[in-house]
């Protein structure tokens, strides 16, 4: 049977390469899911995040503040291992609704500090054309108008402004959707990753 939120979502990325959908997993999921990013957090296990790739790939806090934490679907808790099949199935669908090869998904979590934003960019990184669609899994229970964090999404001289709300899934063209975070006015935590048309390598 088709997921029907599958099916939403590739209907909005045909038309507008952006896709939103609200409360795709279990409540008690993404409670357990946004408990464990803010334990590790917690206990010192994220690291700065870099821009870049290889020997460009550097530090720069003019343009993103965040800290993540790379995630294998091979060491997974629970709740975890359901969202790494929930993606996995997606994946498959928008592999076969637009006909391109999708070989894996990577994930990571990434926690914004208050104050914390990232400049406007694409996640196509400019050298390598492996990222497809970008997935983003917010996870912010308590999150409300002024605490900042939104995702903007550009489009030609307009912008749109996404909450990044517990429970809201986002997906765009990875190459072509350029956006920001907004600086961040409370702690925020979102399960990020790329579905990649290439394998994993060491």
């Amino acid at each position: 049977m088709i997921n029907p939120v599958f099916e939403r979502m590739a209907e909005q990325l045909l038309s507008t390469s952006f896709a939103m959908e609200d409360g795709v997993l279990e409540p008690e999921i993404l409670d357990s899911l946004a408990k464990e990013a803010l334990l590790e957090y917690k206990n010192g296990d994220f690291k700065e995040a870099h821009i870049g790739k290889g020997v460009a790939k550097q530090r720069v806090s003019e343009v993103r503040g965040d800290k993540v934490l790379w995630l294998s679907k091979h060491d997974s808790s629970p709740s975890l291992a359901v969202y790494w099949e929930y993606i996995d199935s997606f994946r498959t669908f928008l592999s076969d609704y637009f006909r391109v090869h999708l070989e894996r998904t990577e994930l990571h979590y990434a926690v914004y500090p208050i104050g914390a934003f990232y400049a406007p960019h694409l996640d196509q990184f400019r050298d390598h054309g492996n990222r497809v669609f970008s997935i983003i899994l917010y996870l912010n229970k308590h999150w409300k108008t002024g605490d900042g964090g939104e995702l903007r999404i550009y489009k030609g001289d307009s912008c749109r402004d996404i909450s990044p709300i517990h429970g809201r899934m986002v997906c765009f063209r990875s190459d072509q959707v350029l956006h920001e975070v907004l600086v961040a006015n409370q702690l925020r935590i979102s399960l990020t990753g790329w579905m990649r048309r290439d394998a994993f390598t060491l």
